[in-house]
Order: C-alpha cells, then sequence, then structure tokens
C-alpha cells in the first residue's frame, strides 16, 4: 500500500499569478515509520517542522536525500492564463487525482493550510468524485508539524523550483494549464 503526501508552492511568493506547483511524494506505507525518523534527525532544533525556504544552502542539499525514500515523486505544475491561487490549486488537484488514481494511490496527506481552505479542498475532490475520478479516493488535512513527511513534498517543490529535482529518477513533473 502507498500514501502520497502532498503540499504546494507559489513562485515568486505568490506575484506570478500564471504559476503553480503541487508536489505529492508517494511512499510505501511499510517505510513510513523509517522515512519519519529520518525526516526527524535532519530537522533543526530551531524549526518546528523542515521547511525548504528556511533552510541554509547546506541544509537543502542534505534534505535531497530524503527523497530517496519516494517510490514516485509527481510535480503538477500550472503553467496558464493567470488566475487566483485557488484556482490554480484546484487544476493541479485535479491532474493530481488523475495521475495517483492510474497508479493506484487512494491515500493522500494534504498539509493543512486552515479550516476554510481544507473545506475547499474537501469540496473539490468531492466535485472530482463525482465525476468517477477517484472514487476510492481519502484523503486527510494534518499540520506539517504534526506529520513530519510533509516535510518531503515541501523539498520536493522547493527542489523543483530550483532545479534540483531534474536529475531524480523517480520525479515525473506534469503541465496544466
Amino acid at each position: 500500500m502507498q500514501r502520497a503526501y502532498v503540499d504546494e508552492s507559489e513562485p515568486g511568493g505568490g506575484r506570478d499569478h500564471t504559476a503553480y506547483v503541487m508536489a505529492a511524494v508517494v511512499i510505501a506505507t511499510d517505510d513510513e515509520h523509517r522515512a519519519r525518523r529520518a525526516v526527524e534527525t535532519r530537522r533543526p532544533a530551531r524549526m518546528r517542522k523542515l521547511h525548504w525556504y528556511e533552510a541554509l544552502p547546506g541544509q537543502r542539499l542534505s534534505w535531497l536525500d530524503l527523497l530517496r525514500h519516494a517510490i514516485e515523486i509527481l510535480v503538477i505544475r500550472y503553467e496558464g492564463a493567470p488566475a487566483r491561487p485557488e484556482r490554480r490549486r484546484r487544476r493541479c488537484l485535479e491532474r493530481l487525482v488523475h495521475e495517483l488514481d492510474s497508479r493506484g494511490v487512494h491515500h493522500l496527506v494534504f498539509e493543512s493550510r486552515g479550516p476554510h481552505a481544507d473545506r475547499g479542498d474537501q469540496k473539490m475532490l468531492d466535485a472530482i468524485r463525482s465525476r468517477g475520478l477517484g472514487v476510492h479516493l481519502r484523503h486527510e488535512h494534518l499540520r506539517g508539524s504534526e506529520e513530519p513527511l510533509l516535510a518531503l513534498a515541501d523539498i520536493a517543490c522547493g527542489a523543483h523550483g530550483t532545479g534540483a529535482l531534474r536529475d531524480a529518477t523517480c520525479t515525473e513533473e506534469i503541465v496544466v494549464a
């Protein structure tokens, strides 16, 4: 069994309304405990969770090694007409559900963005299911400080933005508009 840990990033600090990145790091459930331990041992004491943009360059390099726990890394990138962040997120999420469903991954863990935004994800997932996609999909929202494996998706987003994922063999990048 596999589970996907999902996080997002807005390139340009949210000022670029034509881009959005969503990464899903797929982990075998029997490797989750070991992967959590690895993430926690790399977390600096000053951080509640590993966060790519708060890291020093040397830390980022060492964190890339944590992605070896992934079976697969999917990066969905929105490149389209200017749109609000939630619309760009929905476009990425729709494609992500399709990709994970076709791979037999039926459990997603999102980093919580707060109750209101989490309900928006729920509505979007319900709408996707109503069209017959992802009908077996379960999901949950957790805080990054509660689930260390969400840091892997954060690392994938950040590393994608710097080009550091370019040579990773288990990474697939998909562009949506």
